[in-house]
Order: structure tokens, then C-alpha cells, then sequence
């Protein structure tokens, strides 16, 4: 199988994240750069966007989602609940991949200063989004969950990615749980070996 990614995506990290938590050795990973619009890319995913998995059959998905949980059900694990649906673990990863959603934004929303178009209000809104989630998650407990599931791991992802973009976001002043669990758990293998760069 390939995987079509890059170093910095928080969405590809979390896809290479769960590859490498879950031992999977059969995965090469192809590093690419979705603003080149690649011919490999857009051959695979009209959407040029990444990750995007190519299986052994040829099938492709895209979509971070969506690959991770192909490759938990390939493996017989759990990091999205039993079979029967935990729909609070459920909310709680859609909580983190929406957070994702705002890191990336706002990163969008930096590139496009350079063209004078940053817009303070969108600058504004996607931080408070990231700090009131972030504040939530930590009320909600999340890190303190005994075993590491979907939404732990895409937390660590979206962490890393906030400290590797917008070191000036303090969040760890309103999620200091948060953030020392998170201390703890990058330098996990599976995350240490997937930092953004």
C-alpha cells in the first residue's frame, strides 16, 4: 500500500500516527505537497488534498477519517469503539478533528497576510475556537482515558501541529492537564517518530 502525505499536514500525521501505533509495515509513505498539484496526486484524489491511501488492490481513500478507521477495521482494533458505536468516543474525535479544522485555517488565514488579505475576524474566530475546544476537552477529561483511542491520538496530532504553527496560541493556559499529558505523550513512537515539520 502507499500513502500519499506530507510532513507538516496534521491530517497525514494522523493517518502515519495510527500506522505506526498499530505496527503496520506494509505501508510506504509517499511525501508529496498538495499546493503542487502533483499529477499523482490529482490522478488518485480529484481533490488534490492528502492523505490519501492507495491499497493493494488499487482502491483509494481519502479523507484522514476514513483511512484511519479502514485501517483500525483492518487490524481488529478499537480506536473508534466496539462495533455496536460509543457515540460519546464518537463526539469527542469529531471534537479534535473539528479543532484540526481551525489549526489548518488559521494557518490559511497566516499564508494569506503575504497577499494582504488576512482577515482579523476569521483570525480571531479559529483561535477562540481552538482555545474554548481546548478548554472543553480538558474539562471533559479526555487525556485521562486509560487506553489511547482515535480521539486521544488525533489530540496529540492537533497539539503538536498548534505548537509546530502557532507557537503564540496559549493554550496550554487554559488546558494545563491537557498539556502535560500531551508532554508526556509526543515522545510516544508513534508520535516522535511523525512530528510536524
Amino acid at each position: 500500500m502507499k500513502l500519499l502525505c506530507s510532513q507538516a499536514s496534521p491530517y497525514a500525521r494522523c493517518v502515519r500516527s495510527v500506522i505506526r501505533y498499530l505496527g503496520i509495515q506494509d505501508i510506504e509513505e509517499v511525501m508529496v505537497n498538495p499546493f503542487e498539484n502533483s499529477q499523482l496526486l490529482l490522478e488518485v484524489n480529484p481533490l488534490g488534498q492528502i492523505p490519501c491511501l492507495i491499497t493493494d488492490d488499487g482502491a483509494v481513500l481519502f479523507d484522514s477519517e476514513v483511512i484511519m478507521r479502514y485501517l483500525d477495521a483492518n487490524r481488529g482494533t478499537q480506536l473508534f469503539g466496539s462495533a455496536s458505536g460509543d457515540w460519546a468516543l464518537q463526539c469527542q474525535f469529531s471534537m479534535v478533528k473539528g479543532l484540526i479544522d481551525s489549526a489548518v485555517k488559521l494557518r490559511q488565514e497566516q499564508m494569506r497576510a503575504d497577499e494582504g488579505l488576512r482577515s482579523a475576524f476569521w483570525t480571531q474566530r479559529f483561535e477562540q475556537a481552538l482555545l474554548r475546544g481546548l478548554q472543553q476537552i480538558e474539562q471533559q477529561g479526555l487525556m485521562t482515558q486509560p487506553i489511547i483511542q482515535a480521539p486521544q491520538l488525533a489530540l496529540v496530532c492537533l497539539l503538536d501541529y498548534v505548537d509546530f504553527r502557532h507557537a503564540s496560541l496559549d493554550w496550554r493556559r487554559v488546558a494545563p492537564a491537557t498539556a502535560s499529558w500531551f508532554t508526556q505523550m509526543r515522545e510516544l513512537p508513534a508520535f516522535a517518530a511523525t512530528r510536524p515539520q
